[in-house]
């Protein structure tokens, strides 16, 4: 074994060590977008993620524009809260499989001795369907203010006889089927629409259940970029501003759609190094 070969062999072997530091490094280091990007909970809704963020717990890279939630405290417990120009809405629950949410108007939600006797909160109409939302089988619940007195007879079974004096200033509610839709638009206005869950025929016979109905909530389904084929892959969902395109947050990387295997591993690099070194002439 003469010297140039043991000055050769020293030479790479410390160069494989260095290099294989290096690649090491790079390994074991996750991408901080993909770190950002963990699951967090709000109160009894748990692993909120795309396409939602939650203002001040993640990032608003993790979720789809316009789907930011807060963590807020009503009746003394934490609920994730979607805002919108006209209301703020309780999430009751998130369901991934099938990209579908519960929520219910805020200004129901819990309890209130105005509303316990049969007065309705003021509530703006929905805008979610222009939000990146669609409802989902749910029926409308017309509200009217500023009716023009005197009422006819057949629209004295609507009226809110609220006593209240916090309460609201809505005068009738009835449902979008409701045959007297028109005579009550025409007595009022336009109105008020808030979309209401509808399991049985009861919850049509009178004006004191209408605060139930919105207390329950409604469902609504999500349109956002599938990521499904990201988390499999490994990586979790977000959103690039900067390009205002999906992306897929992976431990080495931000991807287009999932995360890939790197195209040489450690491994590879080993057997390189330990086969260029056994090779080495003499």
């Amino acid at each position: 074994m003469n010297q140039n070969w043991l000055s050769t062999l020293i030479l790479s072997s410390n160069l494989c060590i260095f290099t294989f530091i290096l690649l090491l490094e790079k390994t074991l280091s996750v991408h901080p977008k993909y770190e950002a990007c963990v699951p967090k909970d709000c109160g009894d809704v748990q692993n909120i993620s795309y396409p939602f963020f939650i203002k001040g717990l993640q990032e608003p890279f993790c979720g789809f524009p316009r789907f930011e939630l807060t963590c807020s405290n009503y009746s003394g417990y934490p609920h994730p809260v979607l805002k919108t120009p006209d209301n703020d809405y309780i999430v009751q629950d998130i369901c991934y499989n099938n990209n579908s949410l519960r929520v219910s108007n805020a200004a129901v939600f819990g309890s209130d001795s105005d509303m316990s006797a049969g007065c309705l909160p003021q509530i703006g109409n929905v805008t979610l369907e222009s939000d990146g939302f669609v409802f989902d089988n749910s029926s409308s619940l017309f509200l009217f203010s500023n009716c023009t007195p005197p009422l006819p007879m057949e629209l004295s079974r609507y009226e809110i006889r609220c006593e209240a004096e916090n309460g609201g200033d809505w005068d009738l509610a009835m449902f979008g089927d409701d045959r007297n839709l028109s005579l009550a638009v025409e007595k009022c206005g336009a109105g008020v629409v808030a979309p209401v869950e509808l399991y049985g025929g009861d919850e049509r016979n009178g004006v004191g259940n209408y605060v139930e109905l919105l207390r329950r909530g409604f469902l609504v389904n999500w349109k956002a970029a599938d990521c499904s084929v990201c988390k499999e892959s490994g990586g979790r969902c977000g959103f690039d501003l900067d390009i205002y395109n999906f992306r897929c947050y992976c431990p080495d990387r931000p991807h287009a759609w999932r995360c890939t295997p790197s195209k040489f591993s450690l491994s590879s690099y080993l057997y390189l190094c330990c086969l260029s070194l056994s090779l080495s002439p003499e």
